[in-house]
């Protein structure tokens, strides 16, 4: 179709004000959302494990609270400058050591922040000083930080700007998960949901305290790289590291919950189920006679995560009745 050039200026016209939403769409899109949506097309076999809720407005904040539960990488977000988000929450041990070798996911962080001399020297002595603080001595968990409940945060660093070619974010939230030479897997009970819920309420008002508008967490807590060495249900283990995921996933969105209605600057917040997590779980060759009973037990496995999920951030508890197949030993945990 020719357009006459009157016609053709008014067509442009259309053409860049229908244009401009989008434009203001992607320029809106934050760190976190921009990883949700990279994540998603990369791998779409793992679809099902992608959600993405809106949390209302508070007072302080007249935006939408975007949370997303996605399947990726912690590693992508800090190593890729348009992922990286302003602050993140990360698992630690009960001795607050970041040399220790528990919990693994730790050390994403840590070797990140290692070349950094500098800032690593101040991380050092943020540590040390929270160390030399009195612990809160509950019976039977030793350490610094209760599992779950205590957190510490780190500014990376303290002083000065975060180096430009750095790849880790300007700020962190330590949660203890595991104790420093591990062997928690076996204490359930510190991985109840109403205690995971209460550091990551923490972490979250500190860091939004703090003018952080995204954060990224992994799922946590799920003690994922043990294996349990008390199995009271004579499940298998694969049947286990489901329900700890589904528990952790629970406890996370309880604790983005009970933060949400106090929130002032935060804008999106990404939970992370780690890719190759879900491939030690679910993979099998393509042409495999299993494939089948495979990838459906995925997606069984997948819409019970985002159930937790939603139910989490709907601020409703996650139970056994609420989960196919037998977790009772780790969702009702007393």
């Amino acid at each position: 179709m020719l357009l006459v050039p009157g016609r053709a200026r008014a067509f442009a016209l259309l053409v860049a004000i229908v244009a401009v939403p989008a434009a203001v769409a992607i320029a809106q899109q934050g760190p976190v959302g921009a990883m949700f949506e990279s994540d998603k097309a990369r791998h779409a076999s793992r679809e099902p494990s992608f959600q993405l809720v809106d949390l209302p407005a508070t007072k302080a904040d007249q935006s939408p609270l975007r949370v997303y539960l996605s399947a990726g990488d912690l590693e992508r977000a800090f190593d890729r400058p348009e992922f990286r988000p302003a602050a993140a929450i990360v698992p630690t041990n009960t001795d607050l050591s970041i040399t220790a070798p528990q919990p693994a996911t730790q050390r994403v962080l840590v070797s990140r922040v290692q070349k950094q001399p500098e800032v690593m020297r101040d991380l050092e002595d943020q540590i040390a000083a929270r160390q030399k603080q009195p612990a809160a001595n509950a019976a039977g968990e030793p350490g610094v930080l209760r599992i779950g409940v205590d957190t510490f945060v780190a500014q990376l660093p303290r002083s000065a700007m975060t180096p430009a070619n750095a790849n880790f974010p300007k700020a962190a939230c330590l949660i203890a998960t595991e104790f420093a030479q591990g062997g928690a897997v076996d204490r359930r009970e510190l991985y109840a949901q109403d205690r995971v819920r209460r550091g990551v309420a923490a972490c979250l008002t500190a860091l939004d305290a703090a003018g952080a508008q995204s954060i990224v967490l992994p799922q946590m807590g799920a003690a994922s790289s043990e294996t349990q060495t008390h199995d009271a249900m004579y499940e298998g283990q694969r049947t286990l590291m489901e329900c700890r995921l589904i528990n952790s996933t629970a406890g996370i969105a309880l604790g983005i919950h009970d933060f949400a209605a106090s929130r002032r600057n935060l804008r999106e917040i990404g939970v992370v189920q780690w890719e190759r997590e879900l491939d030690l779980m679910f993979k099998v060759p393509p042409d495999s006679r299993a494939a089948g009973s495979a990838q459906a037990a995925y997606r069984a496995y997948a819409e019970q995560v985002r159930e937790a999920f939603r139910r989490g951030l709907a601020g409703e508890k996650t139970t056994v009745g609420h989960v196919k197949g037998s977790c009772t030993a780790i969702l009702d945990v007393q």
